[in-house]
């Protein structure tokens, strides 16, 4: 069942209010947090299949890890500069592949720009996830841009179980559109600084 619980002036209760509804009826109270820790103590959503070094067309050398997904089988990459260090904030892009960007040259090159701002750095990680939305072609080559659909949670999911499985936990977020990621404390991961792609 899921209810929303109201307070008695009609309000939505937030979770000082629940707390304080649950002590009062002796319920416990769980938070997505809590969840998502306990999924991840429970579950492995990618397992790792290959890794190697890889060169990039403009010199760069990344060792790349292929991790496939247990939720769909999908296949993802995280390319990785330097040694990871869980106490020491690293560079991140968490990059959703396109086509016709990525391959094709077209776009806004921000994953080539994210690869060479982290090789500047000397150290770093790009997660690039595969969209499995069927219509992600025909999206990118309509005339009229179109809304992108919602990321799904378990996409979050599958990129945080690879980031913690390189050793990452504290990121600079490589991002122009900075947002905040519900759950990653579960993950024990934490976002310490967002870093524009110039």
């Amino acid at each position: 069942v899921i209810c929303e619980i109201m307070n008695d002036d009609g309000t939505m209760a937030r979770l000082p209010d629940l707390v304080s509804f649950a002590q009062f009826h002796g319920l416990k109270v769980g938070s997505i947090a809590d969840l998502i820790a306990w999924r991840r103590r429970q579950e492995k959503l990618v397992q790792k299949i290959k890794e190697d070094i890889f060169t990039t067309r403009y010199g760069t050398n990344l060792k790349y890890h292929l991790y496939c997904s247990a939720v769909d089988g999908s296949e993802h990459v995280a390319l990785v500069k330097g040694q990871i260090d869980p106490e020491q904030p690293v560079l991140v892009r968490m990059h959703s592949i396109n086509v016709l960007n990525d391959a094709l040259g077209g776009g806004d090159g921000l994953l080539e720009k994210s690869i060479r701002m982290i090789d500047e750095a000397g150290q770093g990680v790009v997660v690039l996830l595969r969209e499995m939305d069927p219509h992600s072609l025909s999206r990118a080559l309509a005339s009229e841009p179109q809304a992108k659909p919602p990321q799904a949670l378990r996409d979050y999911g599958v990129g945080a179980q690879i980031l913690l499985d390189l050793g990452v936990k504290k990121m600079i977020l490589l991002s122009n559109n900075p947002k905040a990621v519900i759950g990653l404390d579960g993950y024990d991961l934490h976002i310490v600084d967002y870093r524009p792609i110039e």
